[in-house]
């Protein structure tokens, strides 16, 4: 970093500013060469020292070398192949994002877990939480990560988490609901194709049709937050009273129900029942400590909210 800014010190009343930075970066390159010397010394020593007889630190440091060679004679080969073709940039390009690709897609299809794990929880007698085994046989890696089943395993809804609050909400923001997760760090809502609109901004009810949900995350939430998010969409869509054949005879103009009594009512069930659904995730097997639920950044974040104007200010993350 400080070799990067020495150019900057050059151009000042004081340009031996620029050799005094680059004796800062030399001597801190030196300090990190000790310590990292020594660290590998340490962690060499170690693995070589074995509970009985005498290791031979030599015979270990011969094999990491002969390790780094191989993998650096691996990347020399795939970027000659590389070079070879007609669109190297094209092929680089792919080359370098398939890997945080992959990660995003592992980190996607957590979503799809929490959502079956919270509705094998709620559906089982004595709210027992399923293990991260008995989820894995459920899994489809072909499938969306977003959608939620049924303990039958029909489809019945979808959410999208992270989503923007002014391309959810538009102009229509009943207060209400702002007053519903006063004390969340999110807020769930439809999407605008599954409302009926009526005179007035608080004069929502819900389409028939499949069921389409959006979480906006506030400032400061956490991955607790997420998960909770994310299994209060799963507890809306799961007793939401829409059965899944309802959806289907029904036209998407009728009327079904109120947009926000279900909302309130959902939430209510979720923050009661969430503490214990950690708990049991945790005797079950699950990691609860790192959450991650939203793949990469959110679109944007909410970071305040004006009910008086209905007006929110956003911090924008577009990725």
């Amino acid at each position: 970093i400080l070799d990067t800014f020495s150019p900057v010190f050059s151009s000042t009343p004081f340009p031996l500013l620029r050799i005094g930075t680059l004796c800062a970066s030399a001597s801190c390159r030196a300090l990190c060469g000790i310590v990292g010397g020594g660290s590998k010394a340490a962690i060499t020593l170690h693995f070589a020292t074995p509970i009985n007889g005498v290791g031979d630190v030599g015979d270990l440091n011969a094999k990491d070398a002969s390790k780094e060679t191989i993998l650096a004679l691996f990347g020399v080969l795939v970027r000659s192949i590389a070079n070879e073709k007609k669109n190297p940039d094209s092929l680089t390009d792919t080359a370098r994002d398939a890997p945080g690709a992959t990660h995003k897609w592992a980190l996607a299809h957590l979503q799809q877990r929490a959502g079956k794990a919270w509705n094998l929880y709620r559906s089982s007698t004595g709210n027992k939480a399923p293990s991260p085994a008995e989820v894995s046989t459920l899994d489809n890696i072909l499938d969306r990560p977003d959608v939620f089943y049924d303990e039958n395993g029909r489809r019945i809804g979808n959410c999208k988490i992270g989503s923007s609050f002014s391309d959810v909400f538009n102009e229509h923001v009943p207060s209400r609901l702002l007053e519903i997760f006063a004390q969340e760090r999110y807020l769930l809502w439809y999407d605008p194709r599954c409302l009926y609109f009526g005179l007035e901004c608080e004069e929502q009810d819900i389409r028939g049709g499949p069921m389409h949900l959006h979480i906006v995350l506030k400032e400061g939430y956490s991955g607790t937050d997420q998960l909770k998010a994310w299994c209060h969409a799963a507890e809306l869509c799961r007793t939401l009273p829409l059965g899944t054949r309802a959806r289907e005879t029904l036209q998407s103009a009728e009327k079904i129900s109120g947009a926000l009594d279900p909302i309130d009512t959902t939430l209510r069930s979720t923050s009661r029942e969430f503490p214990n659904f950690l708990i049991a995730l945790r005797e079950a097997g699950w990691n609860v400590d790192d959450i991650v639920i939203v793949a990469g950044s959110p679109k944007a974040i909410l970071v305040g909210i004006e009910p008086k104007d209905e007006m929110d200010r956003e911090d924008k993350k577009f990725r």
